[in-house]
């Protein structure tokens, strides 16, 4: 009580006094100032609710994202006025991220939420209602509960304020969830929705009133009538200024619904409107579950997917303001010509690639995943050093945690970067992600895609997956190489332009346009530089258009200036819509500047996830400073790199990981993404129309999404695959010129030592021999040749079959008629020269019959080879496997060794061998109408060529039975070489 000397200066100062210590205290502070969360349906109703209770005559403006206002009333004369604080959220449930920003803990004591769902959109209510609820719940439960470590008597204060509304006596007191903070759920255009169906109408009512009473909310209609938007305003002025609440009610569903909180029941509320025998079929967890069930099964869910994926606001004509679009579209156009200047040529028009599909979502729960490291050693090694099969995969040290206890959470419009020494387990969290692991096994936790479980379906159908090393064919140019891949990949129902158009988007998007006509090139041959062709890679699964972009360590083996490039690529790719992954090792300080999100692993844990820019602040505010000048991702990698110099220094930085895992779990472990924020209220945006501003809308580039039903069929993968093989063939002039010159050297060796006998015939001793010459020493040169080239294209065999780029009958086909036209020159510079200077039989007939056989040999030794690259992993086995099987061919084929004086062994080998049956056929046709004169002294005999050929036993079977064996042969080296390619993985000796 002041004193009666008191000045009125005393007395004020003394009321200031009071009031900070009440402040201070933090317990019965009266409460100054409000705060109001409005959000709901997007067009229903909210800025006009807000004018009305603020009695503003204002025509209302779509709401952009999150609006801010305030009122202020005194509850009588002479009094100070109350503030109250609007916020409202635009967009729906497009912007729950915004949620966050108006509540804090500060003013969570003086918060409500209104919730103003559109009657007049039966199908859409559930969903946002239930979305927004939801997020907002978990975000002040969180609040809640942090506020519980600091002051638990205002956390209580808080939890038990929600009780008042409802009286002790209640008969639904332990059926109910109270909603954390004071809820006004109203239902807008009422004058719409008074026109539905009684029964329609019945049900909104009834479910509306049980979420209502479930989450202690009010609940109440309204409509642009004056009378029903007092009614809101009531409430609402109850929860803003602390007015007087009304205790009127009004429950029959044929006028508009006014329950304030408390004064309704599930008595009165009534069962859900469904059968007893529909109610009993429903299996759910909670009544809201029950509800929402039968409510969803008359109005079903109407997918508000398409409201997340909202465009540049600025860019919609609802918000069209002259002065300031062309301030806009002046800076965006000198921001471009900046971009460009940096990124790419003066010609080159920029393209912003963005993907129009349904954003989304890769979560990693709790995953464990161990490798089992006897099975990554490849099968022949074992054999190599003398192991057993039923040893390959065992030892007591053969299962290793590669992944352990990991949680991440990541979506479109954003590029997480997995950082951490070599073995840390960044490349088996993405083959795991992408079902190829391998010879591993995941022990607990799962991958969610979009929310459903990961499956290799699944994967194929999303995610596109760019390995470490360029899989390429190097005699194709950068435009050829895409264009193949999209008359592949994209849908039959695209038409050649579309497709064309397809591929020049991609290549001016990745800034390929000035080596768009170079060859890919190799180790080998010369062609585009490093970080071209792995950009070409990247624009090879870009083509389908996929939503999630996995690249496996993209910038290895590229310079630091290349690396930085390819980054801001793969930047952009993320910024139009896409979620992009990628594993690096150490990236330098501008490449980790660009990266959205970092996770950094050691030995399978994480040590950090969270965003780029708050790497060093976490380990900072946790002991672990990073030093100036120092390149944050090199410190922190070798502070949690495993140090193995020692057994005392592996020790201890094992201890070191282990203790900084574990205080990061402790730190993230509330979170739904787990990942770290400097502040409470911290986010990580996505794809919004800031980064969306640096482009205009003629750059956009809408993909349609990619559908693997509508692929193209097997007919016209084969078309595709054919003209790709011809084309890479007579592409590579130096490898056809060394063939060619290979053949024709060989012809010409062997014709010119049998030349010079157009008078005397050659002796049948000499015959024979070239012969037998001709049948068998082409074709292991053509062995040879065709296994090594099959071994350079195994590796993008393999990965093009996982990928589902097409299938193994097409590939198999194109391959055998794409080696024709090589097979056919080859054969026609090696026979055709050496059967004239050898003086053969000249008569066209027999010339015809002879190069067929020689063709048909050939060809068995170009099938075996096919075969035998497919069957066997590595160049070095399928050589030494060729060279043994030739050899036995070789040895078997009657000239060495005659055939009647074959053991029984070899005797059934030549049976399949086909050096001997075009040995037989060629012997055929040169002795059969020949007579050979032998002189022995001076008596010369008359030898026809038939009793040569009998001699010889060569006469077991006539020609064309011959011919028709070599097809057989060929025959079933094919069968053998397709059953390879379709049982056997195509892995080449990198990919075990």
């Amino acid at each position: 009580m002041p004193k009666p000397s008191d000045t009125l200066w005393d007395i004020a100062k003394a009321e200031v006094e009071k009031k900070e210590n009440l402040e201070g205290n933090g317990d019965g502070v009266e409460v100054w100032e409000k705060s109001l969360l409005f959000m709901g349906n997007k067009n229903g109703g909210k800025t006009t609710i807000i004018l009305r209770c603020l009695d503003r005559d204002e025509i209302p403006k779509p709401t952009l994202a999150l609006e801010y206002t305030f009122g202020r009333r005194a509850k009588g004369h002479n009094r100070p006025k109350d503030i109250a604080h609007f916020w409202e959220l635009g967009g729906g449930t497009s912007l729950l991220d915004l949620i966050r920003i108006p509540i804090t803990n500060d003013n969570i004591r003086t918060f409500a939420i209104i919730l103003v769902l559109d009657l007049s959109k039966p199908n859409e209510l559930w969903p946002t209602m239930d979305s927004l609820l939801q997020v907002t719940r978990n975000h002040v439960d969180k609040i809640i509960t942090k506020l519980g470590k600091t002051n638990p008597k205002v956390a209580t204060e808080i939890k038990q304020r929600m009780w008042n509304n409802m009286p002790k006596d209640h008969p639904d007191h332990e059926l109910i969830d109270p909603f954390p903070v004071p809820l006004v759920i109203i239902g807008s255009k009422y004058d719409i929705f008074h026109e539905f169906d009684s029964e329609m109408r019945k049900i909104i009512c009834k479910t509306l009133r049980f979420v209502s009473h479930y989450y202690g909310a009010s609940l109440v209609f309204t409509s642009k009538s004056e009378a029903l938007l007092l009614k809101a305003r009531v409430l609402i002025n109850h929860l803003a200024f602390g007015f007087d609440r009304s205790k009127s009610i009004s429950v029959d569903q044929n006028k508009p619904l006014f329950i304030p909180a408390g004064l309704d029941s599930l008595n009165q509320i009534g069962p859900p409107p469904a059968s007893d025998s529909d109610i009993g079929k429903l299996h759910a967890h909670t009544p809201v579950d029950l509800w929402k069930k039968i409510y969803e099964k008359t109005f079903p869910p109407k997918s508000t997917s398409d409201l997340k994926d909202v465009s540049d606001p600025a860019q919609d004509p609802q918000y069209a303001e002259y002065e300031v679009d062309a301030m806009r579209a002046q800076k965006n156009q000198a921001k471009r010509r900046f971009r460009d200047s940096i990124f790419c040529s003066e010609e080159d028009n920029s393209l912003y690639f963005t993907y129009s599909g349904k954003s989304n979502v890769l979560e990693v729960r709790e995953l464990n995943y161990q490798v089992n490291m006897a099975s990554q050693i490849p099968w022949y090694e074992n054999l190599a050093e003398m192991k057993m099969p039923w040893m390959w995969n065992t030892g007591p040290d053969s299962h290793v945690p590669a992944i352990q206890n990991l949680n991440f959470k990541v979506q479109s419009g954003q590029m997480l970067a997995i950082i951490g020494s070599s073995a840390c387990g960044k490349t088996s969290l993405l083959d795991v992600i992408t079902c190829r692991d391998h010879g591993g096994k995941i022990k607990s936790g799962q991958i969610i895609i979009n929310g459903k479980p990961s499956t290799h379906q699944l994967v194929k159908k999303c995610i596109a997956h760019v390995r470490q090393d360029d899989r390429l064919l190097p005699s194709l140019t950068v435009k050829e190489t895409l264009l193949f891949v999209a008359k592949l990949r994209l849908p039959k129902t695209f038409s050649d332009s579309q497709r064309e158009k397809r591929v020049e988007d991609v290549i001016a998007e990745l800034r390929l346009r000035q080596c768009a006509n170079t060859r890919v090139g190799n180790e080998y041959i010369r062609g585009v530089s490093g970080g071209e062709r792995r950009r070409v890679s990247i624009g090879v699964q870009l083509l389908w258009n996929p939503g999630i972009l996995i690249l496996d360590e993209p910038t290895s083996g590229l310079d630091s200036f290349t690396a930085h490039n390819l980054v801001i690529t793969l930047s952009r790719l993320a910024r139009g819509n896409r979620l992009v992954l990628l594993s690096v090792h150490q990236p330098r300080s501008d490449i980790f500047q660009l990266f959205d999100l970092v996770l950094l692993m050691t030995s399978g844990t994480t040590i950090y996830s969270g965003t780029a820019r708050n790497m060093v602040q976490y380990f900072t505010e946790i002991g672990y400073p990073c030093p100036k000048y120092s390149n944050p991702a090199d410190f922190y990698v070798d502070l949690t790199s495993i140090d193995n110099q020692s057994k005392e220094k592996e020790m201890e930085s094992q201890k070191r990981a282990r203790s900084l895992a574990t205080l990061f779990w402790e730190k993230v472990k509330d979170f739904d993404d787990f990942l770290w924020k400097a502040n409470e209220g911290d986010c990580v945006m996505t794809v919004n129309s800031e980064q969306s501003s640096l482009f205009t809308p003629e750059e956009v580039i809408n993909m349609h999404s990619h559908s693997t039903d509508q692929l193209p069929g097997g007919l016209k993968q084969f078309t595709v695959l054919l003209s790709r093989q011809i084309s890479s063939d007579f592409r590579d002039l130096s490898t056809l010129l060394i063939h060619g010159s290979e053949a024709l050297l060989m012809s010409l060796l062997i014709g010119f030592l049998y030349y010079g006998h157009e008078k005397s015939k050659l002796s049948i001793q000499d015959t024979v021999a070239l012969l037998f010459m001709i049948g068998a020493l082409i074709p292991f040169t053509v062995l040879l040749d065709v296994i090594a080239k099959c071994h350079s294209e195994r590796a993008m065999l393999y990965h093009d079959l996982e990928d589902g780029m097409y299938s193994v009958t097409p590939y198999f086909f194109a391959k055998i008629l794409g080696e024709l036209p090589e097979h056919c020159a080859f054969v026609i510079i090696y026979g055709v020269p050496i059967y004239w200077l050898a003086n053969l039989s000249p008569e066209p007939e027999h010339f015809l019959l002879n190069f067929l056989a020689v063709w048909l040999v050939v060809f068995c030794a170009r099938a075996m080879a096919l075969w035998i690259a497919a069957l066997l992993p590595t160049l070095q086995m399928s050589a030494f496997f060729g060279n043994v099987l030739f050899t036995t061919f070789f040895l078997s084929g009657g000239f060495v060794v005659s055939l009647e004086n074959l053991w029984l062994v070899p005797f059934w080998i030549s049976k399949i061998s086909f050096v001997r049956w075009s040995y037989e056929s060629l012997m055929q046709i040169q002795f059969t109408e020949l007579t050979y004169q032998m002189t022995v002294g001076n008596v010369t005999f008359q030898i026809p060529g038939k009793l040569v050929i009998q001699a010889m036993n060569l006469d077991s079977y006539p020609l064309y039975a011959s011919y028709l064996i070599l097809i057989g042969i060929s025959t079933g080296f094919m069968v053998l070489y397709y059953l390879s390619l379709r049982f056997i993985k195509q892995k080449s000796n990198q990919d075990w």
